[in-house]
């Protein structure tokens, strides 16, 4: 019985899971470069949702990959130094959206988050397809 839920939860689940804080964070930083009508509340929610469902992708990962590892490889290692680094980063940016912070500080932590989740997505693809 775990081993089917284990299963489902690795076929369809955790994929959806993954790709939708991916997709959002990148969604909520174009809104916040390129758009002057973006409100701050949906800028706001738009990090935090993107926290939410990273720690939900960060779980079902663990649990899907569990039968598969041993130990914590280097490729495995590493997904996960990024994503805390990309955490950090979006942490940082929604406690600051409202505040006056020096804009320049902001632009370069919000270019590092998007290239941090699509380091994260790409060390996380190859652990998938390899």
């Amino acid at each position: 019985m775990l081993g089917i839920i284990m299963q489902n939860l690795q076929n369809h689940l955790h994929p959806g899971i993954v790709h939708f804080p991916i997709v959002l964070f990148l969604l909520t930083a174009l809104a916040r470069a390129f758009s002057d009508k973006a409100p701050s509340w949906l800028i706001r929610l738009g990090l935090w949702m993107s926290i939410g469902m990273g720690f939900l992708a960060l779980f079902s990962g663990l649990i899907a990959a569990q039968p598969h590892i041993v130990k914590l490889d280097s490729l495995l290692t590493w997904h996960l130094r990024l994503a805390s680094l990309w955490m950090g980063c979006v942490l940082y940016l929604s406690m600051v959206q409202d505040h006056d912070v020096e804009p320049s500080l902001t632009t370069v932590i919000w270019i590092a988050a998007s290239l941090l989740i699509i380091a994260t997505a790409t060390v996380g693809g190859i652990i998938v397809h390899s």
